[in-house]
C-alpha cells in the first residue's frame, strides 16, 4: 500500500496486483482491462482536486501511472471523478446533480452480465422492469421515467427493434446521471442517462482469460489483453472479447453472443492523445421478448398458476438476430496551460431480424391466451460527434472551468415491419409448431438529425462552486413510407444551474435545477405539430467524503415533472392534445465505502412518489406503472487479509428489496419481493506460487429461488423475474 498526501489528507490506494477486472468466459477471447492503480486520488478533505490548489506531497517512492480520472480504472467500488454530469473531469462531490458510478471491480464481483444487472445496487434505478424476458434490451427506469443509454459520452441511437446493447465485460465503468440531461446532450428523456465507459489501452501490460459454466447450460468466455506496443509507451493497444451461450429461463429459448472491442491509443507527447475504439457484437439469439397475463401470476386463476418458464411464442417462428459494429475516436490536445480541445465521434451500424409472437390477453376460459405477431427487418447507420474546448483560468478570486461545445447526431435507417394477430395458445397445455402466417409489411425510411451548441461555466470562489449551463438544439426527423412522408422539426432551449459548497470536513450540500426535452411526433386536430415533451427538475442534496476514509455518501431530494404529454382530446375523439403531465418526487440515499483495501460496502434506499397529475384517459392521480415506492439494497465484499490462514478467500453477499408496483390502470398490485445474492472467490496463488494469477469464483443470484413477478403493464402483460442462477468460473491473469 502507498500513502499519498493531498493537502494534508492521507489517501489510501491499493497498488498491489490483487483486484483486477473479473469475468468468466467461453467462445471468444480477446481484450480486457487490468485496473491501472489509481495511486493519486488527489483530493483535499473538501473534495478539491490537486489542480485547484491542493499541494501534493509525494513520499519517497517511485509510482508508475497517474491519478484517477473520469475515464481511468477505479480500484474498488468508490469512484471520485466523473465526466458524464459536466463533460469535464470533475470530482463527484463537486457535481450539483446526483450521479452513481459502478466501477469494473463491482461489475466483476457481482458477476453482472447485462446493464440491468450492473445497476441493481444503484439508488434511484428500477432495473429489470421486464424481468427475465428482456435481456436483449436495456429496459429500466431512473427516478420513475425512461433513461437513454450512452457509450463513451455519445448516445447509442436506435430504430424500432434495432436498439444497441453493450456487454458489460467490455466496460471500465457505468455512470448513472439522474434527472434531465438535455443541457449537455440534447434531446433526452426526463429520467436521465446511463453512460457506459469502454475499457481503454493501458500503459501496463495485462493479460486475462476466463471460462464460466452455470445454470441453464450457461457457458461464458472472456479475454482481455492490453499494454504498450513500443518501448517508449507512445503506442498502446487493448483487445477485449466475450462469448456467451446459454438456455433462456423461458422454455425453448436461447441466448448467444460474441463481442470484440479492439482499441488503440497514440500519445506522441504529454499534451496529445488519440484513441480509436472499435466494437463488434453479434447476438444470433436473444431469449424471448413476450409476457404472461396477470391471471395466474399476480391475480388468481381457478385453473392454477402459470409456470414460470411458460413461453408465449413459438420456436418455429421466433427470431432475433442482431449485429452491431462501430468505430469511434477520442482526441485530446492540450493547447496551453489554460485551453484543451477534445474531439469525439462514432459511426455505428446496427441490423436486426425480428420475428415474435406475444401475449395479447387471456380469454374468459382462463387458459386460452390470445396472441399478436410482430415482424421487422431493420438497419441503421448513426453518426455522432461532440467537439469541445475547455478553459481553466481565473478572473480575480473566481476560478473558472469554462466549456463550450457543438455536437451533431444523424441517424439514417429503415425498417420493414408488420403487425397482426396470431393463433392463440393454451397456457396450461401449450402446443408449439403451429402454422403462422406472417403479416403484411411496409417499409419506413428514417432520417433524423440533431445539432446542438452548449456553454457551461463551473465557477469556484472559496468553497462555493456555481455551475451554470445553457444549450440550443435543432432537431429534425423525416419519415418516408409508401403512403407519403412527414417531417418533424423542433427547436429548444435548455438550461441548468447548480450551487455547491464544499466544506473542509468533506461535506458538500448542493441545490440544482435542470431541464430536458424530447420531440413528440404527430399533430393535433387543427393539424398543428406537437411541441417537444419537456422535463424540469429541482434537486437538493448533500454529498460527503469523510477525510481519511475511501468513501462517498450521498443524499438527494428531488421534484421531477414531465409535461406536454399527449393524451386524448375530449373534444375531438381519435385525436390527441398535449395537456398530459406526470410527476416523480423522491428521496435517494446511497453509500459506497472502502472500509479497508479488503472490505467494500454498498447501501442504497430509494423512495419514489410518482403519479399522473394531468390526463384525459383516466390515469390522473394514479401511480406510474412498474415503479415501486420503496427500494433498498445492501452489498458487502470481503477479501481475507494476507498472512492469515484464509488468505486468498473472498466472500460477498447482497440483498435487494423492491416494493410493490401497479399496472398501468392501477387496477391491481404487483407484490414486493426480496432477493439474495452471493459470491465466493479463491486466489489459487495462495496455495502455490505455480498457480499465481489463477482464481476460481462461484456466483449465485436469487439464492433462495424466490418466484416473483417483476412488473405488469397495461392489463395483459406481466413478466416473471430471474430465478436462481449459479455459475462457477476460472480466470487466469499474467
Amino acid at each position: 500500500m502507498i500513502l499519498i498526501r493531498a493537502g494534508g489528507k492521507q489517501v489510501k490506494k491499493r497498488v498491489e496486483g490483487g483486484r483486477v477486472s473479473r469475468g468468466a468466459a467461453f467462445g471468444a477471447m480477446v481484450l480486457g482491462g487490468l485496473m491501472v492503480p489509481a495511486v493519486a486520488g488527489a483530493q483535499s478533505a473538501g473534495g478539491q482536486s490537486a489542480d485547484n490548489g491542493a499541494t501534493l506531497q509525494m513520499p519517497a517512492v517511485t509510482v508508475t501511472g497517474q491519478g484517477e480520472t473520469a475515464l481511468s480504472p477505479v480500484t474498488g467500488y468508490v469512484a471520485n471523478q466523473q465526466a458524464t454530469g459536466t463533460k469535464t473531469d470533475t470530482p463527484l462531490i463537486e457535481t450539483p446533480q446526483s450521479i452513481s458510478v459502478i466501477p469494473a471491480d463491482q461489475i466483476r464481483d457481482q458477476n453482472a452480465q447485462t446493464l440491468n444487472q450492473v445497476v441493481r445496487y444503484t439508488a434511484g434505478v428500477t432495473a429489470e422492469t421486464r424481468g427475465a424476458v428482456a435481456t436483449r434490451y436495456d429496459q429500466l427506469k431512473v427516478r420513475g421515467f425512461d433513461a437513454d443509454t450512452y457509450l463513451n459520452g455519445l448516445k447509442l441511437q436506435s430504430l424500432y427493434y434495432a436498439a444497441s446493447q453493450v456487454d458489460p465485460y467490455l466496460l471500465e465503468r457505468a455512470e448513472v446521471l439522474k434527472g434531465p440531461t438535455s443541457v449537455l446532450y440534447g434531446q433526452s428523456p426526463a429520467g436521465g442517462l446511463i453512460n457506459q465507459v469502454s475499457k481503454r489501452p493501458t500503459a501496463t501490460a495485462l493479460n486475462e482469460v476466463g471460462i464460466e459454466y452455470g445454470t441453464d447450460n450457461h457457458w461464458r468466455g472472456t479475454a482481455d489483453f492490453s499494454g504498450p506496443i513500443d518501448k517508449d509507451g507512445k503506442f498502446l493497444y487493448r483487445l477485449t472479447a466475450v462469448g456467451l451461450s446459454e438456455d433462456g429461463q423461458i422454455r425453448m429459448t436461447e441466448n448467444e453472443r460474441i463481442a470484440v472491442a479492439p482499441s488503440f491509443t497514440w500519445k506522441p507527447d504529454a499534451e496529445t492523445s488519440l484513441t480509436l475504439l472499435g466494437f463488434y457484437q453479434h447476438d444470433p439469439k436473444g431469449n424471448s421478448y413476450g409476457g404472461i397475463p396477470p391471471q395466474g401470476t399476480v391475480l388468481s386463476n381457478p385453473l392454477g398458476r402459470i409456470p414460470v418458464d411458460f413461453y408465449d411464442g413459438d420456436p418455429n417462428f421466433e427470431k432475433f438476430d442482431r449485429r452491431q459494429a462501430s468505430v469511434g475516436y477520442a482526441f485530446d490536445k492540450k493547447l496551453s496551460d489554460v485551453w484543451t480541445v477534445r474531439l469525439n465521434g462514432r459511426w455505428l451500424n446496427a441490423k436486426v431480424a425480428y420475428d415474435s409472437l406475444y401475449a395479447n390477453g387471456l380469454a374468459p376460459d382462463y387458459r386460452t391466451l390470445y396472441r399478436g405477431i410482430a415482424t421487422s427487418r431493420e438497419e441503421m447507420n448513426s453518426y455522432t460527434f461532440d467537439n469541445q474546448i475547455e478553459g481553466r483560468f481565473s478572473t480575480g478570486p473566481v476560478g473558472h472551468t469554462l466549456l463550450a461545445g457543438v455536437d451533431y447526431q444523424r441517424l439514417d435507417g429503415h425498417y420493414t415491419a408488420g403487425f397482426g394477430l396470431a393463433p392463440s395458445i393454451d397456457v396450461f397445455n401449450p402446443v408449439y409448431g403451429v402454422a403462422v402466417t406472417p403479416p403484411a409489411v411496409n417499409r419506413t425510411d428514417i432520417d433524423g438529425r440533431q445539432t446542438g451548441i452548449y456553454l457551461q461555466d463551473q465557477m469556484r470562489l472559496g468553497g462555493f462552486i456555481l455551475t451554470v449551463a445553457g444549450r440550443r438544439d435543432w432537431a429534425k426527423t423525416t419519415s418516408n413510407t409508401a403512403f407519403g412522408s412527414s417531417t418533424q422539426s423542433d427547436q429548444a432551449w435548455t438550461g441548468r444551474a447548480g450551487l455547491t459548497y464544499v466544506f473542509e470536513n468533506g461535506i458538500a450540500p448542493y441545490i440544482s435545477y435542470a431541464e430536458s426535452f424530447t420531440p413528440s411526433s404527430g399533430v393535433d386536430f387543427a393539424g398543428t405539430p406537437f411541441k417537444p415533451e419537456e422535463g424540469t427538475q429541482y434537486e437538493v442534496g448533500v454529498k460527503y467524503q469523510p477525510p481519511g476514509l475511501n468513501s462517498l455518501f450521498t443524499a438527494a431530494l428531488f421534484d421531477l415533472t414531465r409535461s406536454n404529454l399527449t393524451t386524448s382530446d375530449p373534444a375531438h375523439p381519435g385525436f390527441s392534445v398535449q395537456s398530459g403531465e406526470a410527476r416523480s418526487r423522491g428521496i435517494e440515499l446511497e453509500a459506497k465505502v472502502g472500509v479497508t483495501k479488503d472490505l467494500e460496502l454498498i447501501g442504497t434506499y430509494t423512495y419514489l412518489d410518482t403519479k399522473y397529475t394531468k390526463d384525459n384517459d383516466g390515469l390522473e392521480g394514479k401511480r406510474l406503472a412498474a415503479v415501486p415506492r420503496h427500494q433498498a439494497s445492501a452489498w458487502a465484499m470481503y477479501h481475507m487479509p494476507e498472512g492469515t490462514p484464509l488468505t486468498g478467500l473472498g466472500v460477498g453477499a447482497g440483498v435487494r428489496f423492491t416494493g410493490s408496483t401497479m399496472n398501468t390502470a392501477n387496477t391491481f398490485k404487483v407484490p414486493s419481493f426480496t432477493l439474495v445474492d452471493a459470491t465466493v472467490s479463491y486466489d489459487l496463488g495462495a496455495l502455490s506460487p505455480k498457480l499465481q494469477g489463477a482464481e476460481v469464483t462461484v456466483n449465485g443470484k436469487n439464492l433462495f429461488n424466490k418466484e416473483y413477478v417483476a412488473s405488469c403493464y397495461y392489463g395483459e402483460w406481466c413478466a416473471y423475474g430471474y430465478q436462481r442462477t449459479v455459475t462457477a468460473g476460472l480466470r487466469y491473469r499474467w
